[in-house]
Formats: structure tokens, sequence, C-alpha cells
């Protein structure tokens, strides 16, 4: 059975992290990482490592779609200085990653919403660090369970002050205490709250500093609503205007201000977010639950089981899904560029098997004794409604465009 390249896929409309304008090169550019990807070269970030402040803001699930449909008009769309392509997956564990470290997945191996995680033998949850499946070996104690599931270093450290501002529910997590390196943590309970901080950060600036800010609720509220539901334009238009009345603060300051995403979303009508529950003969070939996303699930295949699986695979979910031998996506260089620069860890996280959900397609590994989620927005895969993010660019030195 042939299974599409990379390049047939590209072909057929789909879009893979671009070489050189994705957010990977934009975290190399950030950090001066040692990442195999080349840093974000753009007119716009000429005077970055000259600036004092340098500032990124990351807007979970902000995609260009997601702007174009929500804001067409607004100041975000306005300032738009480049498209950029998301990580493959197109998910906040593997790109919110890639912007703490300045790696591409390749190197990070944080692949999922589920994790894969032979080391500890258990698939886990990375970003609340809970652990969906565990085995005989996995350690009950979270601190080991963190140090060996978090084994990257984080890039916030370096000659800058480096300040990390999340909102105080994920502040203290294990995720945030290992990826905030040697940040000042601080957290934000509302928008007020966080551009107050980011102001007095711009104002009472003595010395060089990279400050790290977060927003995660416009994907949460796409997750539960849909990516077009009211609530989510209300949402947008808030923080946008938020957005622009910071950066016309940073008029004259010598600051450069980074507004940017992890990924956009996609609507997956509920009738296609299948159930591997509902498809037994299939969920029997597995040694452990799907890892990944709903649009993209990592497959670890009983080995008596491997010749046949793609097979039924196709036969059972060929509609809504390409079957791809894991080892093509690694040689193929989906995570990061060249296979050569992977991580060891990443073929073991990512299994025997990869579904990629086709158009709007998805699939969940639900437990049967648990009730099935109302996700409605999904992220994940490779159209460009997921991996088309904006960059905003705001130099102080430069002034702000007005929006009249």
């Amino acid at each position: 059975m042939t299974q599409p390249t990379r390049s047939q896929l590209s072909a057929a409309g789909l879009v893979f992290p671009h070489p050189e304008h994705g957010i990977a090169n934009l975290a190399a550019r950030l950090h001066g990482s040692d990442s195999p990807c080349p840093p974000l070269q753009h007119p716009s970030l000429a005077r970055l490592e000259q600036a004092q402040t340098i500032i990124l803001l990351v807007i979970d699930g902000m995609g260009c779609r997601q702007l174009a449909e929500l804001s067409p008009g607004g100041w975000l769309r306005q300032q738009q200085t480049l498209v950029l392509t998301s990580v493959f997956p197109s998910t906040t564990t593997s790109a919110i990653t890639t912007y703490l470290t300045g790696l591409p997945p390749s190197v990070h191996t944080l692949t999922g919403w589920h994790l894969a995680a032979p080391e500890v033998d258990a698939v886990v949850t990375p970003l609340p660090l809970t652990v969906r499946h565990r085995g005989s070996h996995t350690p009950d104690d979270p601190a080991e369970l963190a140090r060996r599931v978090y084994q990257t270093p984080s890039a916030l450290t370096g000659p800058r002050r480096q300040i990390m501002l999340q909102p105080n529910y994920i502040l203290d997590s294990a995720y945030s205490l290992h990826h905030g390196g040697s940040a000042a943590r601080q957290g934000w309970s509302s928008y007020e709250d966080l551009f107050r901080q980011l102001d007095t950060l711009l104002h009472e600036a003595s010395a060089p500093q990279f400050v790290y800010a977060y927003i995660p609720d416009l994907d949460s509220i796409m997750h539960h609503k849909g990516t077009t539901h009211p609530r989510c334009r209300q949402l947008l238009q808030r923080i946008e205007a938020h957005c622009a009345a910071f950066a016309a603060a940073l008029t004259g300051r010598d600051a450069v201000l980074c507004i940017s995403a992890d990924h956009g979303q996609m609507d997956i009508p509920p009738p296609r977010l299948l159930q591997l529950r509902d498809f037994p003969e299939l969920a029997a070939c597995l040694r452990q639950p799907l890892s990944g996303e709903p649009r993209v699930a990592f497959c670890h295949v009983r080995p008596e089981r491997l010749a046949d699986f793609p097979l039924l695979a196709e036969r059972l979910l060929g509609h809504a899904a390409w079957c791809l031998p894991a080892a093509q996506l690694l040689d193929e260089a989906w995570f990061g560029p060249g296979a050569d620069a992977n991580d060891p860890r990443l073929a073991a996280r990512v299994g025997d098997y990869v579904l990629l959900l086709k158009e709007d397609w998805g699939l969940l590994d639900t437990p049967v004794d648990a009730p099935l989620p109302k996700l409605l927005g999904n992220h994940g895969g490779l159209s460009a409604a997921e991996m088309m993010v904006p960059l905003i660019v705001i130099d102080g030195k430069e002034g702000v465009a007005s929006d009249e």
C-alpha cells in the first residue's frame, strides 16, 4: 500500500513548517539558540538584538484565519508584518515548547497534548503533567516524572534579564517551572493586569531584558464554542484593544514587541470527530492509547500487528485519515529540519504509525468509562487554518502606524 509523501501532501494543499518563515525560526532568532532552524530574517527585526527590551506576546490559537474571520479590519490584521507557519504538530504543547526552548519538536520531542513517554513507561499530558496511561515502571513522584519527561533546557537564560508573564493558574506548574528557566515568573489575573505589568517592565527597564507573555483564553473558547462563535470575536477584540494601546505606548522606547501565536484552529463537525472506541478491531492492535492530537494520532502498535495495521486503518478510516509509517515522517523531517538533528527520544515518542486526519476530520481515544469531550475547535494537523499564524512586529524606535 503506497502512502503519500510530504511533497505530494504539500502539492495537495497541506502546509508544512516553512524552512525559514516559521515560529521555530522566530524562536531561534529571539533566543539565539543552537537550533537546526535558521533564525528568522525580516527588515522589521533589524534592531531586535540591539533593543533594550524584547517582548514576545503569544496569543494561543490566533491563526491567520481567526484574524480574518473574527476581526478582519482590526488592529492586529492591519499591523501584520508577515505570515509564519506553526510547527508540526500544530499544537500548544509542541509550539509553546518551541517558543520557550528555541528548538523545533524534532529536538524538544514534546509532540502533543498526549505524549508517549517510554522513559517513564506512560502516556502523559505534558502541560498539566498528568498520567493518561500508567505502566508498571511509571514513577509516582511528580518531581521525578517532570525530571524525566522534560529534558530539553529552557532558552529563558543568558545575559538578558528574563521575565515570564503567565496566567496565575499555570504560573507554578511543573511545565512552567522547567521551561521558565531562570526567568522571573509573574502571574496575571486579567488583561488589565497583564498589560499593566508589561507597561511597568517597559518603563522601569534599566538593563537588557526579554519578556515572554502568554494569553491562552482564545484557544480555550474556540475548543468549546467553535472558531467563529461571537464570544471568540468579543474576546479577540478585547485583546486587540489592549495590544493596540500598549503598542502605542512603545513609541520612542528602546523596545521591540513581537505578537504571534502558536497555531490556528479549525472546526470539526461533531459527526466527524471519531472515537477509537467505535473501531475496536483497530484499537486491539495498539499496545497503549493513542498519543498526539485529535488531528494527528501517534500509534504504538503491538509487534504482531505491525504488518496488518496500515491495511486495517485504510479499510476502517481511509475516508478520514492517512496512515503513514512514523519512520517516513522522521525521514522527511516533519518535526524539524534534518533527520540527523532528531533527538533520539523522538522515534520512541511518535511510535510505529501516524494517523494524519484529512479535511475536517478528527479522532479521539477517550477512555470507555469517560464522557465524550465536546471539542468543536481543534488543531494539530497541517491545514492552512491550523498552520498559518500572524507575526506583528512593533519597533518603538520606528513608531506605530496609525489605524485610521
